[in-house]
Order: C-alpha cells, then structure tokens, then sequence
C-alpha cells in the first residue's frame, strides 16, 4: 500500500497520514506498506518522531516497509530529504545514509528511540551538547533534564512501552528548541480511565498535570508527575508544552501574570499513543556556575 507524506508533515496534518496507516483500534490497515517521500516539503520535529513510530509499530507486526524518495539536494537552500538524512532518520531505518555528505548539524539531536533504562544515559549527552551549542554550563540546565526525564517517566508509568522516539531541533534565530517524543502505547487517558472509568480523554490529561498525581505508587514518583514538566517549561522558562494522547488534547502557554494558561479539548483525531511537544525558550535560562572541588 503506497501512502504519501503530506507536504507539510506537522501536528495539523498528521492524522491523515496516521488514518491511511492504522485503523481506529491502531490495527495497519495493509500487509506491507511504501512510504512515498516525493510530496514532502517540509517536515517539523513532530512529523519526525510521528513517521518513526508509525514505522516501529509496523516493524512490531512484521510489516515490511519501503521507502521512495528523491535523491537530497545540497544545492536547494532547504530540502526534506536532505533534513532528514542528516537527522539520521534514514541511517535508522536503512542502516546508511542517502548520501555520502550527509551529517548531523550542530543545531539538531538526531532521532533515537530511547528506552527507559538508558533515558539518563541518553539526557546526560543531551544536557552536554546543548550546554556546548549554548555557551552555558550542564548545571544551569537542571531544569530542563528534569523535564526531559518526567518525559521518560510518563511513557514508563501509562504508556505500557518501555521507549519512545525523540527529536531535537534547536532554532538560534528564534531562540528556541523544540523537543518531541512520541509513543505508541496505550495513551495517557487509557491509563488513568482504568481507575476513574468516567472521565473523558480530555479530563484524564487534566488530571494527569495534577500535582502529585500518578497512577503508580512507587516512591519513584510519588509528589511528581507531568505537573512537573508544566511548571518547569512555562513558568520557570516561558516555553510552551503540547501533550496528543488518544482522543485528549493538551496546551499549556505563559499567561500575563507569571503562571499559566491551560487549554485541554476534545478532538475527533485520534493519536494512538501520546504525543508530547515542547518548545523551551534559550534566553530565559538562568547562567549557573559549576561548582568545582578539590581533593
């Protein structure tokens, strides 16, 4: 089954592309399927993390997929294709990359499929090179490791998946990084209905950012949760945070006093699994000096 990348692969336009590959039930609707790359334009973070995990669910019911694309164009001031193979999202899946010139850029984390166990592993670099791209010390990004982690935790405590696809982008001109993970479990909402069976989607994610809210009962984390990752990320930096998980959707910006906005809805698009984005501002993150000792 041949399905087509949309032009522009962002948050808005991802349900198509999910629908045309899984059914409501997050069944694939094809017993092999052709990944057609000629459409695309432009691809976010998000569609990144979203193809990868399509695929990985596909590879975990042993569906064969294949790519078509065109050959990345270096002389195009920007091109897709080129985008991704220096992402190393065709290394990932191929094994090589496209072309011979390809390589990371310094403003891109490339795509990994993380699992728990090795989620500090994984920060702990993280958290070296944006100290490095960012002229600041690890120390003064504790916050920011502390969100990532939560991230980690939350697929660990709801989704019933042990990892989940992460891409990093940073944009200096906007004084941004963007950061997206995604995983095809079982959806924050699903988890949290199976003690409180009458909420909807959409109020399970708002009980999910409730201070001291889980639905385990491991010291691990008990007294935090994804409340942590908002209050870190919006009041603490003046980021934003997107969480999709099943059929919830929520939004959390600054508001005009120093706290936060909440928008949480209902939608008729389905994420099968849940989906977190968030966009943490660099000129906002305080300077720390590293402590040093001497023995």
């Amino acid at each position: 089954m041949k399905v087509y990348l949309p032009r522009e692969f962002s948050r808005s336009t991802m349900y198509e592309f999910i629908g045309q590959v899984l059914d409501d039930d997050g069944q694939p609707r094809a017993n092999e399927f052709d990944f057609d790359f000629t459409r695309l334009g432009f691809i976010e973070p998000v569609g990144v993390t979203v193809l990868s995990n399509l695929i990985g669910r596909l590879w975990k019911y042993k569906i064969p997929v294949k790519f078509t694309y065109v050959q990345p164009r270096r002389d195009k001031k920007f091109c897709p294709i080129a985008f991704l193979d220096d992402s190393m999202f065709f290394r990932q899946y191929l094994n090589k990359t496209l072309d011979n010139q390809a390589s990371l850029r310094s403003t891109t984390r490339p795509l990994e499929n993380v699992t728990y166990e090795r989620s500090y592993e994984y920060l702990d670099s993280t958290m070296f090179w944006l100290a490095g791209i960012l002229n600041i010390t690890k120390i003064s990004l504790g916050n920011i490791k502390s969100c990532l982690q939560e991230i980690f935790n939350n697929i660990k405590d709801h989704s019933h998946e042990n990892n989940g696809y992460i891409f990093i982008q940073h944009y200096p001109s906007r004084k941004r990084v963007t950061v997206s993970v995604s995983d095809f479990g079982i959806g924050i909402p699903r988890s949290i209905q199976a003690l409180r069976p009458t909420l909807t989607d959409s109020e399970a994610l708002r009980l999910a950012i409730t201070q001291g809210f889980s639905t385990k009962s491991t010291p691990r984390n008990r007294g935090a949760g994804l409340d942590t990752l908002l209050h870190n990320v919006v009041i603490g930096n003046g980021g934003n945070v997107y969480i999709h998980s099943n059929h919830g959707i929520l939004y959390s910006t600054p508001d005009c006093y120093d706290g936060m906005e909440i928008i949480s809805m209902s939608t008729d698009g389905f994420y099968p699994g849940t989906l977190i984005e968030i966009e943490f501002r660099t000129d906002t993150i305080e300077f720390e000096e590293e402590e040093f000792s001497w023995e």
